[in-house]
């Protein structure tokens, strides 16, 4: 079942209130991954023996680095981790990682002290495989990497349309809010904007990646030996299902290297069967926050679905099955010609869902898979309203698959009709004024449709 919208308590925004409404869901969204890390890998909570194992691997670069005596490599199969690193050659991209490893530090004397560098140590444990020229085993985990990232969502020719930002700032921070820019016929930029995110780096193969080492992690046995390849397989499965893949979402979140969208539509688009007659993935995991709620992390996840809740505008407790969701209608990247703040419109719904329907080809967003993503591109394929999301590009047709029924909520002319009317037209330049009389969703969006085409983006297809 899709959400169900409380459309007598819709709150719109417009002008700065907007980037505001942003600004507070993005602090709240930092600060709980952060939360979720330092707990998650603590002593006695279920990726502390994981996180324990990707310090020695951090630990033995070192010795690797410095050219000190390594008693018992970590091996994948019969060839050493650090097979190929080569000390003298500044050129070579998985050496460089394996210093990179060096440098850090996850986990000190059983204590996390760095909840935020487990994603920079999976992160260069995985372009060390990913960079690598070397065979064998570390071979086969590159090339299994690879199949994990969907072939439509990272087209770098359809679907996957990010910019690089210019170098404005000096020095300018290495991360994803900083490093690129999403065009309007991005999907996942188009997703980021809709749902009140700020784009980053559009989806994310570090997500796949990461989550992979942090299943090598987990599969560490005997004296530094590394499961084989269908035992990483099945955890990466397992890590899915009971909630520690979440890990890697926070990772990128609390670092701004992708928003919570980039990188959980990566882990819901990959292959739901990693090997054959294996483990199945069936957990989706949800930037709304209404997955299920995981034991390990029950409390942390519940604080983090109340505190979206109530920085929101939601009162008191959050009902069970009931949300809140930001929805960015008209944004200052694609407004054409004269693009201001003072033009943003976004509005607040409030919402119910039901609870335990996770067909993960459903268009449900609870569900947030192939099909939400699809009806996305669908939606980019077939109304281009010019350079905008905005309230004519997401237009009624998104909203249906959010929203059953004719999702048309009224607008509150007595507090911000006008100004919202007022708005639309000074964002997208038009003429006249058409929205004198409008008050209602669907009058806003009428001057947009029917307009021309854009160039046609894949929809997604899971394998399995």
């Amino acid at each position: 079942m899709p959400f169900v919208a409380q459309i007598d308590q819709i709150r719109w925004f417009a002008g700065r209130d907007v980037e505001a409404q942003k600004n507070k869901m993005k602090q709240v969204d930092e600060s709980f991954a952060i939360r979720l890390l330092d707990r998650i890998m603590a002593n006695g909570n279920p990726l502390n023996a994981a996180a324990t194992q990707l310090q020695a691997i951090c630990d033995q670069a070192r010795l690797v680095v410095t050219n000190a005596p390594v008693q018992h490599p970590f091996q994948l199969g019969q060839q050493s981790l650090w097979d190929g690193y080569q000390p003298n050659d500044p050129d070579d991209k998985a050496s460089n990682h394996i210093r990179a490893l060096a440098q850090i530090h996850v986990i000190s004397q059983n204590a996390v002290i760095n909840p935020l560098a487990l994603g920079d140590a999976l992160f260069a444990l995985a372009d060390r495989f990913a960079e690598s020229q070397v065979g064998g085993a570390i071979g086969d985990m590159r090339a299994f990497m690879a199949t994990l990232q969907n072939a439509q969502a990272f087209s770098k020719t359809t679907n996957r349309i990010r910019i690089k930002r210019r170098d404005i700032l000096s020095p300018i921070p290495p991360v994803g809010i900083t490093q690129w820019y999403l065009p309007a016929d991005d999907v996942l930029g188009t997703i980021d904007r809709m749902l009140g995110y700020y784009e980053t780096g559009d989806i994310s193969g570090s997500a796949t990646n990461e989550l992979t080492m942090l299943a090598l992690a987990a599969t560490v046995h005997g004296q530094n030996q590394i499961a084989d390849l269908n035992a990483i397989k099945d955890e990466i499965v397992a890590m899915m299902q009971d909630g520690r893949a979440l890990a890697v979402v926070a990772g990128m979140v609390a670092q701004l290297h992708h928003s919570m969208p980039e990188a959980m539509m990566a882990l819901n688009l990959m292959p739901r069967q990693l090997r054959h007659a294996g483990p199945r993935i069936t957990q989706i995991y949800s930037p709304f926050l209404t997955n299920i709620a995981f034991d390990s992390i029950a409390n942390i996840y519940a604080d983090w679905q109340q505190a979206r809740w109530t920085v929101l505008g939601g009162q008191g407790q959050r009902p069970q099955n009931g949300g809140r969701a930001l929805f960015i209608l008209q944004d200052i990247f694609q407004m054409p010609n004269a693009p201001s703040d003072q033009n943003e419109v976004a509005m607040i719904v409030p919402f119910t869902y039901a609870i335990g329907q996770e067909n993960p080809d459903s268009i449900n967003p609870l569900i947030f898979g192939v099909g939400f993503y699809n009806g996305v591109v669908g939606q980019i394929n077939t109304a281009n309203p010019g350079p905008a999301i905005t309230l004519e590009k997401l237009s009624r047709e998104v909203f249906r698959m959010l929203f059953p029924g004719e999702f048309d909520p009224a607008l509150p002319a007595q507090v911000l009709g006008g100004t919202i009317q007022a708005r639309v037209q000074r964002g997208m330049q038009l003429a006249g004024h058409p929205f004198a009389n409008a008050d209602r969703y669907s009058q806003l969006i009428a001057p947009f449709l029917d307009r021309a085409e854009y160039g046609q983006v894949q929809a997604a297809q899971i394998a399995n």
